[in-house]
């Protein structure tokens, strides 16, 4: 069978339209108009549907196209293209809330590549429970959480004891 990815997720519709018709046949045109294709694409579909001729003219039964057209829908290649189809606006959905944040390039990116917990800004003041940054605005803060996640990736291990807290030991007299 031809490619569905056209109509196939129209094809509730598609049924529901079928089953209104009052036709018993359909020719190319009206599966053109009815299923959104071109005329080869029509002519294809009618074939692979097991479509037969009068005079010069191509007619599919609707019964039997209604029939064939539910198979489809009950199969997984309908599912798989409903499941395709929420994936791909999921992901464009996602791709337009990330792209602000994509377009940002933070200045001083590369000297700050190897740096380490050590060779912090003085802008960066990381102690137990608590961690403060001080900065004038957007790149800047920006440039300072950069730094401070690279020097966690450099140093990680002393990130570690840099953030637990301190445990004091009471003595009782």
């Amino acid at each position: 069978m031809p490619a569905k990815t056209q109509w196939l997720s129209r094809l509730p519709e598609i049924l529901k339209t079928l089953a209104s018709l009052p036709s018993p046949v359909l020719d190319r045109a009206c599966v053109e108009r009815l299923f959104g294709v071109g005329r080869r694409r029509a002519i294809l579909l009618l074939h692979s549907w097991g479509g037969f001729e009068s005079g010069n003219t191509l007619f599919v039964d609707r019964l039997e196209l209604i029939r064939q057209l539910e198979h489809v829908r009950d199969g997984t290649a309908f599912e798989e293209e409903r499941v395709r189809r929420n994936r791909l606006a999921q992901d464009l959905a996602l791709s337009h809330t990330l792209a602000p944040g994509r377009k940002i390039v933070i200045a001083g990116a590369e000297e700050v590549r190897d740096r380490r917990l050590a060779g912090l800004s003085s802008a960066i003041d990381l102690r137990p429970g608590q961690l403060k940054i001080e900065f004038t605005g957007t790149e800047e803060l920006l440039r300072y959480l950069y730094e401070l996640s690279q020097a966690i990736l450099n140093d990680y291990a002393r990130f570690e004891e840099a953030i637990q807290p301190v445990l004091s030991v009471r003595t009782n007299v």
